[in-house]
C-alpha cells in the first residue's frame, strides 16, 4: 500500500516534521481534547471491548481510551520514532504497515477501530481496498471513529497541503458515502476546532458559531443550501457495523 516517498518520510516523521523528540510523553493536552471528542460516541461500548487505534502515533489516542477505561488497547504505526515514543507508555505498540496489523487479525475482531490523521495519507483506490478490509476485521456493532481534514472547509488549505504525503480529502458527503458503500451506518459527523471551557475558549466558541453562521449564508447565496454545517479544518466522523459485510 505504501509508496517509497512516503515510507522515506514517515522514516524521519517526529523530528524533521513534528519538531518533537522522544521524552513526550506529557498526555494532559491531548487528553483535553481527544475524550470530549470520543467519549459520547464511545460510551455504549463495554470496557473490556478490543480497541484498535491505526496510525497510533504518540499514543495520545490510546491513552483517552485508556483514561476512559478501555483495557484492551492496541496500536500500530509505520513510523519507527512514534512508536518508540508510544511504547513507553503502551508496550502493545507495534510498528508495521496499518495493512500488515488488519491482515493478522481474525475476521469481526475488534469492536473499536480509530483513524485519527491517518485517510488523508491514502489515495482513493488505496482507501476503498483499505476499508474492505477494516470492515471485515471489525466485529458486529463495533464502531469506527475517523478524524481527517474537512473539504467542506473554506480554511482546510494550510491542512491538506501542509503535509507533503497527504493525498484525499473528504467531505462529511463523501465520509458518508463511503461508510454507505462498506455497510456501515449510523453515520454521524462532528466538527473539531479545540476550545476549551475557558473563558477564552468560550469567547472562541462564541466567535465560531458566528463565523460558521457567515459561512453557511455564503453556500446559502451561491448554491441555495446552507450547506453541511461542517465548516472546521478537521472534522470527526463514526460509523457502525451491524452486519457482516459481504
Amino acid at each position: 500500500m505504501q509508496q517509497d516517498y512516503r515510507i522515506k518520510f514517515y522514516e524521519h516523521y517526529v523530528t524533521a516534521f513534528k519538531g518533537q523528540g522522544e521524552g513526550i510523553r506529557d498526555y494532559t493536552f491531548s487528553d483535553s481534547k481527544l475524550i470530549p471528542m470520543l467519549k459520547p460516541w464511545v460510551g455504549s461500548l463495554n470496557r473490556n471491548s478490543r480497541c484498535l487505534d491505526l496510525g497510533c502515533g504518540h499514543g495520545n489516542i490510546l491513552h483517552a481510551l485508556r483514561t476512559l477505561g478501555f483495557q484492551r488497547l492496541e496500536g500500530v504505526d509505520l513510523s519507527a520514532e512514534q512508536v518508540t515514543i508510544a511504547s513507553k507508555e503502551f508496550p502493545q505498540v507495534e510498528q508495521m504497515s496499518l495493512t500488515e496489523k488488519l491482515q493478522s487479525a481474525p475476521p469481526a475482531h475488534y469492536d473499536l477501530i480509530t483513524l485519527f490523521d491517518v485517510i488523508e495519507h491514502l489515495t482513493k483506490s488505496e482507501i476503498l481496498d483499505f476499508f474492505e478490509l477494516l470492515v471485515s476485521r471489525l466485529a458486529q456493532n463495533g464502531i469506527v471513529i475517523i478524524h481527517c481534514p474537512n473539504g467542506d472547509s473554506p480554511f482546510v488549505g494550510p491542512v491538506r497541503y501542509g503535509d507533503f504525503t497527504h493525498e484525499t480529502v473528504l467531505t462529511s458527503s463523501s465520509a458518508r458515502n463511503l461508510c454507505a458503500l462498506f455497510g456501515l451506518v449510523n453515520f454521524k459527523v462532528r466538527e473539531e476546532y479545540n476550545t476549551s471551557d475557558s473563558i477564552k475558549g468560550k469567547v472562541r466558541q462564541w466567535g465560531w458559531k458566528i463565523l460558521r453562521s457567515v459561512i453557511r449564508f455564503c453556500h446559502l447565496v451561491e448554491t441555495g443550501s446552507a450547506g453541511s454545517g461542517v465548516v472546521s479544518r478537521n472534522f470527526i466522523f463514526k460509523a457502525e457495523k451491524t452486519r457482516i459485510f459481504e
